[in-house]
């Protein structure tokens, strides 16, 4: 299942490319995308939704304490 959500507090492009490859490793997650221009976290999900949104939300405070992920 494809889902959306916004994400705040990348600084740059290369911090979103970075997040999206770390994101894409997280176990039920098949693809994530981020558009930095439009704070969209686009994310092809194959497993429990709610499961995979909590180990995003770690990894993203992992990367940067301002990084938000929100539904």
């Amino acid at each position: 299942m494809k889902v959306k959500y916004t994400i705040t507090g990348l600084d740059c492009p290369n911090c979103a490319a970075k997040l999206a490859g770390m994101i894409g490793e997280i176990d039920g997650v098949d693809e994530a995308k981020i558009n930095f221009l439009t704070e969209k976290l686009t994310v092809e999900i194959s497993g429990d939704e709610a499961l995979v949104f909590s180990e995003m939300e770690k990894t993203a405070k992992k990367f940067s304490k301002s990084v938000k992920i929100e539904k």
